[in-house]
């Protein structure tokens, strides 16, 4: 663990304050679990970690609960995750789901499923590239309208990506590739319908992708895109075949 912080349950209510304020800095708008129903989760099987500082303050979190995954396996659900500003890309939401990981293990748990947008580049990486999560499920407009800056307006599609904790899913080497641009926040930015284009028709290529079977196995960057890549899950004989 990193000397400039430490990662821990929530102990105190004002842990669970310090949440409430991070998720309104990060999410700049009216999206806040509230303290008090992030602590009857946690009281119930819910697991909330925090990255704090060695003045307690916290520069990150993760909030998961417990559920069943669209494939009716049980698993935590991961509804929130968040890393301050100035704390970003220096390994804390990396350290963050590697500690949620152990929690969920500890509670007899091997599946974590959470939603991201799909056309957020960063997340990607660190959820496909470097966690190897999959993902085969695609929910469109999945939180409806949302207000915050990251989100206001464009249509919430989200990908339901499944980080399974022991053994992943074994497929077939990747034959498709979908591309999304690099930074999609600088394109709302400089151009909404231009962003709105990239949402539509990638919604098209991955719900026909998921519909013939495919599977979101692999993510890189490439210039100014980011690349999904997508395999088909090996037949019962091909995974015998690999085994023996």
């Amino acid at each position: 663990m990193s000397g400039e912080y430490v990662i821990r349950p929530f102990e105190t209510f004002d842990d669970y304050v310090q949440c409430v304020a991070l998720q309104q800095a990060v999410w700049s708008g009216d999206l806040a679990v509230p303290a008090q129903m992030m602590l009857a989760l946690t009281r119930h099987g819910g697991v909330a970690l925090g990255a704090f500082t060695p003045e307690g303050r916290m520069i990150g979190f993760v909030l998961s609960f417990l559920g069943w995954s669209a494939q009716g396996v049980l698993c935590h659900h991961s509804h929130m995750a968040a890393v301050a500003e100035g704390w970003r890309d220096r390994g804390v939401g990396t350290a963050l789901k590697r500690a949620q990981r152990e929690a969920v293990l500890a509670q007899g748990v091997r599946l974590i499923t959470w939603t991201y947008d799909p056309l957020e580049a960063r997340n990607a990486h660190l959820n496909i590239a470097k966690l190897g999560c999959i993902c085969r499920t695609y929910i469109r407009n999945a939180y409806g309208e949302m207000p915050d800056a990251l989100n206001a307006g464009l249509p919430s599609d989200r990908f339901e990506v499944e980080w399974w904790l022991e053994e992943r899913p074994v497929f077939q080497p990747p034959t498709r590739m979908i591309a999304i641009p690099r930074d999609f926040q600088a394109l709302k930015r400089a151009d909404l319908s231009a962003a709105l284009a990239w949402r539509l028709q990638t919604r098209e290529q991955f719900e026909r992708a998921f519909a013939e079977g495919y599977v979101v196995v692999g993510f890189e960057t490439r210039d100014d895109l980011g690349v999904y890549h997508l395999a088909l899950p090996l037949s019962v004989s091909e995974r015998n075949a690999s085994t023996a």
